[in-house]
């Protein structure tokens, strides 16, 4: 090797060394946070299916937009498919939804599951920050002293359980769209669940899919909003599926 091919490796190398420097992996957005690792709760509070709060979107989260008879349909089954994912868990101890909601609708004045909306959003407060879920509800939330007196009457509610699951539909969108020239009927959805310590407010797991179902259309349409869009069951078995439970604590298999 002479003096110009030996600068050259020298040069590169030096390179590569400072990329490695600067460039930080970025913290993983779903599964078991990291000061939680050997953290199974004995007793989980499974909150019913509700909407994302629409006042407290996070950077490039788009609003809802399907009709509430869709969303009262996905949440039924997310619903079930949350109940589904407790059963054979010796490690899994899960209060369902319907005996959460009647147990909360005994106390007016404890806590109550149409509270979320104004718990977690703030007009005055926006985070830059904030790009998916968990860092919304890492940077927002978890921190609000209202949020966690909250936690604390679910708590005390529902037998003292230590987490709380909330399954939440995040986004939903249904549209024609133009793909430099080619048309589709396109239906999307994305599912989040969180998994909340009672006595902290922290942050334990979180699980998210999101999904997308696209129909070639022949030609641009005369009327978008007459073409049929892709079915919603399609759209469930790109939603519903095994990952979502990754790394949830005590989960077995």
């Amino acid at each position: 090797m002479n003096a110009r091919q030996l600068l050259s490796l020298c040069f590169a190398s030096a390179l590569a060394l400072s990329a490695a420097r600067c460039v930080t992996p970025a913290p993983a957005q779903f599964g078991v946070q990291a000061n939680h690792l050997a953290h199974i709760p004995a007793r989980i509070t499974i909150l019913p299916c509700q909407k994302w709060p629409q006042g407290a979107l996070y950077v490039g989260q788009n609003k809802i937009q399907s009709a509430d008879n869709e969303m009262k349909d996905l949440c039924t089954n997310l619903d079930a498919f949350v109940l589904a994912g407790f059963d054979g868990q010796p490690y899994m101890r899960g209060i369902a939804p319907a005996a959460v909601k009647k147990r909360l609708e005994r106390d007016p004045k404890g806590a109550q599951l149409d509270q979320l909306d104004q718990l977690w959003f703030r007009p005055s407060q926006v985070c830059e920050a904030c790009r998916n879920p968990t860092s919304y509800y890492k940077k927002v939330v978890a921190s609000r002293a209202d949020w966690r007196q909250w936690l604390s009457a679910v708590s005390r509610e529902t037998a003292s359980s230590d987490a709380v699951l909330i399954p939440f539909v995040a986004e939903t969108q249904g549209s024609v769209i133009d793909d430099r020239g080619l048309y589709y009927a396109t239906r999307s959805a994305e599912i989040v669940m969180i998994l909340v310590d009672t006595n902290n407010g922290e942050l334990i797991w979180a699980g998210g899919k999101k999904g997308e179902i696209r129909t070639p259309i022949e030609k641009k349409p005369a009327d978008p909003k007459a073409v049929p869009l892709p079915s919603w069951e399609e759209l469930y078995k790109r939603l519903f599926v095994p990952e979502l439970w990754a790394e949830f604590p005590g989960r077995q298999g």
